[in-house]
């Protein structure tokens, strides 16, 4: 039963999957990428590593100010 536990936890979809390639395509460091959301730089780390999962509000800023869609960040 353990086995099928975590192999279930692997597969699980951490973090925001296309957030460092859509930040470094816009040539924005995650410096400039904080400022320019007004979030954390260790946050934004912690979202494109999948250390932390994303609220939906933060999908919605990092999209808002990378001034990509909603949808590529997570699909």
């Amino acid at each position: 039963m353990k086995a099928i536990t975590s192999r279930v936890s692997m597969t699980k979809s951490h973090g925001i999957p296309n957030l460092r390639i859509l930040r470094q395509r816009s040539g924005l460091s995650l410096g400039q990428l904080a400022d320019l959301s007004g979030l954390r730089r260790d946050t934004i780390t912690h979202f494109e590593t999948g250390r932390e999962e994303a609220q939906p509000y933060h999908v919605r800023i990092l999209a808002r100010a990378l001034g990509v869609p909603t949808l590529d960040l997570v699909s």
